[in-house]
């Protein structure tokens, strides 16, 4: 994609590099993994800060760093993702009136190569100018001017939801010029520009692309020219964070979306379910207690469920998905039922199955399955009787349905 940058790049712009003060020196992250505690000591050592910080835990993971200097904020935010034995940290800028929910970690920390660029500034200037140039890429955190004039390195921070930036037109009061950026990432998608996947699997390949910054996106712009090499310590601490997201049922299908909860201190369990067509349109969706003191009789009362719901609606092809991957497998017939009372609820639910023409089942991650979880978490809080929605979703279910159509990503640490 390309983007045009009309502010004049030697005439000084101080604006851009107000910042409020407290926001200033302020990051706000969030922690993926297994625990549930940060380990602050490995933290301070992969930061290495010379003036401190000041940690204010927010609850479910979140953490607010307010830093003693600018300057070590800078150090702690371009070195962006911290890894540990069983967990990661991300990072993003702190801005007012975030709410604290995962999908806003969507941003992540690359750098940047802005080659052949010829300034002829010095100083404060030099740096002031790359930083109108990168922010057309994303938000600018530091310069790296050390490979001298051939290659300018910029760490910036993009949302993994937007294509990325392929360059600039540059206005220089002199005729302009043509700035291209190449990332230092191991890859990303040359079809619609975005970190979180390959071409191959672009949820996007097949539906009408998104126009970004007033430029339409077109499929020659990126490409292998957009990649630069990576510095060797880059992939030593590369680490397994991936970004999932929903994607829509081929056409002619239609996709089930379930999921089952048991709260083990109410012993309440419940179970939902979202139905959705190719072009992610909402058909159906259901919340219903369970009888059941078991998490996996949960998540297979919340399959039987949805299936019987979509052959009342007559639905023909049907996509199955979940993140039990002990459900899915016992469907696929990839794993065995384990005693009687499995083996009967999964004899009965492969019957249902047997009311379609064509079904598929796969196993996705919660991250995937975001609007199933809500119903389900609802079914097992709040429901005393079975609920069942149609074409007009519940209010609370809105914001996940509107993720999901956008097909934007949540991160999770595979370990």
């Amino acid at each position: 994609m390309a983007v045009y940058a009309h502010r004049y790049l030697y005439e000084r712009q101080e604006e851009v590099y107000v910042f409020e003060e407290k926001e200033s020196c302020v990051l706000l992250g969030k922690l993926l993994g297994k625990k549930t505690c940060l380990s602050m000591d490995h933290v301070l050592d992969a930061w290495d800060l010379e003036d401190g910080v000041v940690t204010e835990s927010l609850g479910d993971g979140f953490f607010l760093f307010s830093f003693g200097s600018k300057s070590d904020m800078i150090k702690a935010w371009s070195r962006g993702t911290v890894y540990g034995e069983g967990e990661c940290l991300l990072v993003r800028k702190w801005c007012r009136g975030l709410q604290l929910d995962i999908k806003i970690m969507s941003y992540v920390q690359v750098w940047i190569q802005l080659p052949d660029l010829d300034l002829d500034l010095d100083g404060r200037g030099r740096e002031e100018a790359v930083h109108i140039i990168a922010s057309s890429a994303g938000e600018p955190i530091a310069v790296d001017f050390s490979g001298g004039g051939d290659v300018i390195r910029v760490c910036i921070e993009v949302d993994v939801n937007q294509p990325l930036v392929s360059g600039v037109e540059v206005d220089d009061g002199d005729g302009g010029f043509w700035q291209s950026f190449r990332y230092e990432v191991s890859g990303f998608c040359f079809d619609c520009g975005r970190l979180d996947h390959k071409r191959e699997h672009c949820p996007q390949s097949h539906h009408p692309r998104r126009r970004n910054r007033g430029s339409t996106l077109n499929t020659s712009t990126y490409g292998s020219h957009n990649l630069a090499p990576r510095r060797e310590e880059q992939y030593k601490r590369q680490a397994p964070v991936r970004y999932f997201s929903w994607h829509r049922p081929a056409a002619g299908w239609v996709k089930l979306n379930f999921d089952g909860s048991f709260k083990g201190r109410t012993g309440r369990a419940g179970g939902g379910g979202v139905l959705r067509g190719p072009d992610g349109s909402f058909i159906a969706a259901f919340a219903a207690p369970l009888e059941t003191s078991s998490a996996l009789m949960a998540e297979i009362g919340a399959l039987q469920n949805g299936l019987r719901l979509a052959l009342k609606l007559n639905v023909k092809r049907i996509s199955i998905e979940g993140d039990s991957k002990i459900t899915v497998e016992m469907l696929t017939g990839k794993r065995e039922p384990k005693g009687e009372e499995e083996s009967s609820v999964m004899s009965y639910t492969r019957q249902l199955l047997e009311g379609f023409e064509e079904t598929t089942a796969r196993h996705e991650f919660r991250e995937a399955n975001r609007s199933a979880d809500h119903l389900a978490i609802m079914a097992a809080e709040a429901a005393d009787a079975f609920m069942e929605w149609h074409h007009h979703p519940p209010h609370s279910l809105l914001p996940f349905l509107l993720h999901d159509q956008l097909s934007m990503v949540v991160p999770r640490l595979i370990l």
